[in-house]
């Protein structure tokens, strides 16, 4: 009866980690909050020491029951010994269940690990790639707007140079009208000099005119 109460107290303790266990695998799958699952690891305790736990249970449940098995074929051919028979025949079937469960579990975890792993290493594939590319495109829009500012330059030069050709144009057009006036100007200097050549001659024969006149006013006198 001893051994029988320690299997059924083992049986309940399995079943309650078996569920934490469970919990626990579930709650590391993509199918919770975050929050859910830092709550379930702190309430159910940590995965690797849980399924230590449960291993050590179920070989103290394998214990007993080699224990009852002892019991029984000490008790030889008594009346009760195919009841207790019966009986553990029923304790080794659950046992058998429980580490059918427990490994199922495990492997669930494993699987679920290694998928995390992996999702993570192409999480940080693409976030380093993302990264490569930002640096990539923040460099091109460097060289962009460097290339803009010495377009913009280049306008700037352009422009003033057209205003430039604009002005020196404007100045050759007024060097030509001045230099049209002094052509015509010089056209004209040969008759101002004969005019002027005239006047003189003329004042000269009004001035040997006037001298004879004088003279012989002053030898008539």
């Amino acid at each position: 009866d001893e051994v029988r109460r320690r299997a059924r107290t083992l049986e309940a303790d399995i079943d309650h980690k078996l569920i934490a266990f469970n919990r626990l695998s579930v709650s590391q799958s993509g199918g919770r909050a975050d929050e859910e699952k830092d709550a379930l690891l702190q309430s159910g305790g940590h995965v690797e020491s849980l399924a230590a736990e449960l291993d050590s249970c179920l070989v103290q449940l394998s214990e007993a029951n080699e224990g009852m098995g002892r019991c029984l074929r000490d008790m030889g051919g008594s009346g009760d010994s195919a009841r207790l028979m019966h009986v553990l025949q029923r304790h080794r079937e659950m046992l058998h269940e429980y580490e059918k469960e427990c490994r199922k579990i495990k492997a669930n975890i494993k699987e679920q690990r290694e998928r995390d792993e992996l999702l993570h290493s192409v999480r940080k594939d693409i976030g380093e790639f993302k990264s490569a590319s930002a640096s990539r495109t923040d460099s091109l829009v460097r060289e962009r707007g460097s290339a803009t500012n010495s377009l913009r330059t280049t306008d700037q030069i352009l422009q003033g140079a057209a205003a430039t050709y604009e002005s020196l144009k404007g100045q050759r057009q007024i060097y030509s009208t001045i230099a049209l006036k002094l052509s015509a100007f010089r056209s004209k200097l040969p008759s101002i000099d004969s005019l002027v050549g005239r006047i003189q001659r003329r004042k000269k024969t009004e001035s040997i005119v006037l001298a004879l006149v004088i003279a012989t006013c002053a030898i008539t006198v």
